[in-house]
């Protein structure tokens, strides 16, 4: 799956770079789906085996402006598999950005809701530096490199905790409409 993922994003890095500068999309609503996907089998002999992965998955709906202003929310969801067991999250976020002329971008999100197991009343942040690429009049591809801090207030299983917080930085491929 990882290598199907490079592939891709190696193929569209490289149409990217040979491609005339785009325009960037038209004003009005914008919605994409951004993915990151990574795996990690480990053999050891003697001993065994194990298998980690995380998928996350963010959902991107806003109005973009013909000024290039971006406004408009994203819901994002993680699931973390290590052996037999897993553990899934999700987000809603409020969104603010700019989409440049030659479709380069930059959002904000401020995270007004988080969960991810037991950990829950999370707030944060979520910052993407990207690029689209107009397929036609509608449709766009592209890559963001996406830094992501979350805070942590409240776990069941932790009566007094004060603070859990996951900040990590990674790639996402997007795809996504204007109409």
């Amino acid at each position: 799956m990882n290598k199907r993922i490079m592939a891709i994003a190696v193929l569209l890095a490289g149409s990217m770079l040979g491609a005339q500068v785009n325009a960037k999309p038209s004003s009005g609503v914008m919605s994409s789906l951004n993915v990151y996907s990574y795996s990690k089998e480990v053999s050891d002999s003697p001993g065994g085996d194990s298998k980690m992965s995380t998928r996350v998955y963010d959902i991107k709906v806003g109005y973009i402006g013909a000024s290039g202003l971006y406004l408009g929310g994203m819901y994002t969801t993680r699931s973390d598999e290590s052996g037999s067991s897993t553990t899934d999250g999700n987000a809603l976020a409020a969104s603010i950005g700019y989409v440049g002329e030659a479709g380069v971008y930059i959002m904000g999100h401020y995270i007004v809701s988080a969960k991810f197991g037991d950990y829950k009343e999370g707030t944060g942040f979520k910052a993407d530096l990207g690029y689209l690429y107009m397929v036609n009049n509608v449709v766009f591809v592209g890559a963001e490199l996406t830094y992501r801090s979350i805070d942590y207030k409240k776990n069941d299983s932790i009566p007094n905790l004060d603070s859990h917080k996951v900040s990590e930085t990674f790639p996402m491929l997007s795809v996504g409409v204007v109409f």
